[in-house]
């Protein structure tokens, strides 16, 4: 193996001549990382239900399937963000293996719990209802709730890669 043969940089000295009187910029260092991401809560158990708020009339647009719907002041705009993903889901229900009645006070306490901690996007697993006999009924009921809440702006169905049709990301509104 040949040995490196290092020259003498015959500019060094002109180099530090000239800028012996310059201060250098005092700048942030610049990173493209971002802080990890928190990991989305399983159901939690929840206290005693919140009483049920009024339902909200004020609706502007609900699609024909009924897989999303937004309110009034809410835009297009934000209503694609959802449906693409844009919005960081902040904690999630997952309503498998509840009744109709219990998962719709879960729901209910699960919204009013989020809201309160200031969280903007969340998800609500309520499955597809594939081995029901009437149908999906805590599809029904979770869409219901969502579409007559005061406190849900918006909501979608999810992506196929989180859920599909079986889950729905909601916009809540901030405090």
């Amino acid at each position: 193996m040949a040995k490196k043969i290092t020259h003498p940089n015959l500019d060094d000295p002109l180099f530090r001549r000239e800028m012996a009187g310059v201060v250098p910029l005092k700048t942030r260092p610049k990173t493209e990382s971002r802080p990890p991401r928190k990991p989305i809560p399983d159901h939690l158990p929840f206290a005693v239900p919140q009483p049920s708020a009024a339902p909200d009339n004020s609706t502007l647009e609900t699609s024909a399937d009924g897989s999303s719907h937004r309110k009034n002041g809410i835009q297009n705009r934000t209503l694609q963000k959802l449906k693409r993903g844009r919005f960081r889901i902040e904690a999630q229900l997952d309503l498998h293996n509840m009744t109709v009645e219990t998962a719709r006070s879960v729901l209910l306490d699960f919204i009013a719990t989020r809201h309160s901690e200031s969280m903007a996007a969340v998800r609500v697993i309520h499955g597809k209802g594939l081995r029901s006999e009437n149908g999906p009924r805590l599809k029904q009921m979770t869409r219901q709730v969502l579409r007559d809440h005061p406190l849900v702006r918006a909501y979608t169905s999810c992506k196929p890669s989180d859920g599909g049709d079986g889950a729905v990301d909601v916009l809540l509104k901030t405090s």
